[in-house]
């Protein structure tokens, strides 16, 4: 690495590095000298020897009219850094702190149409580890209309990840449903109306999904801590449901 770029990181902008190189190789100089060993203007060279002087890498000797700059050592950068290190580790709590708000906020995506919902089916698989299992709550449309919106490849990935699914979804609806190894099923009486609306909330990973088929409209939540919350409140109606089909 160019010894200017290390300097920048450290730092010092392209101009001071500029007269700071120059003085280290050239020694004491008048703004004269510093101009063409840096190909600086001696405006700019005014506008940055203070900052240099400040950090305590430039000392000022005046010799007769004339002043002359110079380079103090080298090691003077490490104290730079060590600075630096020092007001990072004030300010690290509160980064710390605002890393931590912001990492549980729920991250939000509305996604509309059939495509969105074909996401979210994707998006199932993709997530999902092999083995792991993700809840959903089953409406009409969702049984009946679940080809029409599944990604080509949807089952095949499923059965080969071999994903667990607990459904839940009404008395009449489960019917419907193919014995599988890989799916339970609970349902729920028809007297509650639970499923009247096309409505389906598929919980998976760190993630919970919202599709409305009537209006082909979806939102997802990411967010574990809501995520976690949700499967609590499956699993709690799916134990205290009665035995449904494999």
């Amino acid at each position: 690495m160019e010894i200017k770029e290390l300097l920048k990181k450290i730092g010092l902008n392209t101009k001071e590095a500029a007269i700071y190189i120059a003085l280290i190789e050239n020694g004491p100089m008048t703004i004269s000298g510093i101009a063409k060993a840096s190909g600086l203007h001696r405006p700019a060279i005014y506008q940055v020897l203070p900052g240099l002087e400040k950090r305590g890498l430039v000392t000022i000797s005046p010799k007769g009219k004339l002043k002359h700059y110079g380079a103090e050592s080298p090691e003077k950068l490490k104290n730079m850094i060590s600075d630096l290190t020092n007001q990072l580790e004030q300010i690290l709590p509160e980064l710390n702190s605002s890393f931590k708000r912001n990492k549980n906020k729920p991250i939000v995506k509305f996604l509309e149409g059939g495509k969105g919902i074909t996401f979210i089916m994707n998006d199932i698989n993709h997530s999902l580890k092999r083995g792991d299992v993700f809840y959903r709550y089953s409406s009409r449309k969702a049984t009946t209309s679940d080809t029409k919106y599944q990604p080509r490849d949807y089952q095949k990935i499923r059965d080969q990840k071999q994903l667990e699914r607990l459904v839940i979804t009404s008395e009449a609806l489960s019917s419907q449903k193919r014995p599988n190894l890989n799916r339970a099923v609970k349902t729920v009486p028809e007297k509650y109306g639970l499923f009247d609306y096309d409505i389906t909330q598929i919980i998976y990973g760190n993630k919970v999904a919202f599709i409305d088929f009537d209006s082909e409209n979806a939102f997802l939540i990411e967010n574990p801590l809501i995520t976690e919350f949700q499967k609590k409140i499956f699993k709690m109606l799916f134990d205290l449901l009665p035995g449904g089909l494999k």
